[in-house]
């Protein structure tokens, strides 16, 4: 069993073909979208729990909810409330109790990341706040941080929109209808988890079928439990961690069959 990167989890399963064939379960990586529909409701609680879902250990999260999709007539307001809240979140000294994030891994990632946000700003997405590296938020002045980075008017066929990033960058994408919005969460290679926003529950079920995702969450972002299935679909990954389910990958079926009378 292995979680991390899409690319690694592809070798590991190549290399258990050429030997063994070994059994490989994968959590890897992810490119969740999160569904904001018109008619829910407390857009400034919506807009704190999206900010969250991505900005969370600065991005650095399997299940970050990085592309945000939003209904057209409330995206304007719904866009400058998640910049309202990311500017609560900046980075800062992780012994801080005060700093909602921390620095990027390694100077290797955060380079990536940068290079991430170059493109979104060459291929025409707008940025409407970060992007920057951040200098002097950590101890004796040094670390490598990023503040929260929102990208707006994001389409499918943007670099940022596609690839998992793996950094405090959102992607924010319009849609005027429930058939657009599947379409577009569903346009991905990856499939590991998906959140839905709408005080319709009709809709809710509706979509919650649509979603090609391992889990959605409905009116929230992440809330999850040890008791409950975790794991993704596409190049998410295969097989499921937490619950008795995560059991059936360590184990065999074994038929037996058994004569109870004598022969002849």
């Amino acid at each position: 069993a292995f979680t991390g990167s899409t690319g690694v989890g592809k070798q590991l399963m190549q290399y258990a073909g050429q030997s063994n064939l070994k059994r490989v379960y994968l959590e890897c990586g992810g490119k969740s979208p999160n569904l904001i529909f018109a008619d829910c409701k407390n857009l400034d609680r919506v807009a704190e729990h999206a900010a969250a879902a991505i900005f969370h250990n600065q991005g650095e999260v399997c299940i970050a909810g990085s592309r945000l999709l939003v209904e057209n007539t409330i995206r304007e307001t719904f866009v400058d409330k998640v910049l309202a809240a990311a500017e609560r979140m900046q980075p800062g000294d992780p012994l801080d109790p005060a700093s909602f994030m921390g620095a990027i891994v390694d100077e290797a990632q955060h380079a990536r990341i940068l290079e991430y946000i170059r493109q979104g700003v060459e291929e025409g997405a707008t940025l409407r706040t970060g992007g920057q590296a951040l200098k002097g938020e950590g101890q004796n002045g040094q670390g490598l941080f990023i503040g929260p980075t929102v990208f707006d008017g994001v389409t499918d066929g943007m670099t940022i929109g596609r690839e998992e990033i793996f950094g405090p960058v959102l992607a924010v994408f319009g849609f005027d209808t429930e058939e657009e919005a599947v379409r577009l969460a569903n346009d991905s290679d990856y499939g590991l988890a998906a959140g839905l926003w709408s005080q319709d529950i009709d809709r809710i079920m509706r979509v919650s079928r649509r979603l090609r995702s391992g889990q959605v969450f409905v009116n929230n972002w992440a809330d999850m439990d040890q008791t409950v299935p975790f794991g993704g679909v596409k190049q998410s990954g295969n097989g499921r961690d937490k619950s008795h389910h995560s059991l059936e990958e360590y184990s065999d079926l074994k038929t037996v069959w058994m004569t109870l009378t004598p022969a002849p």
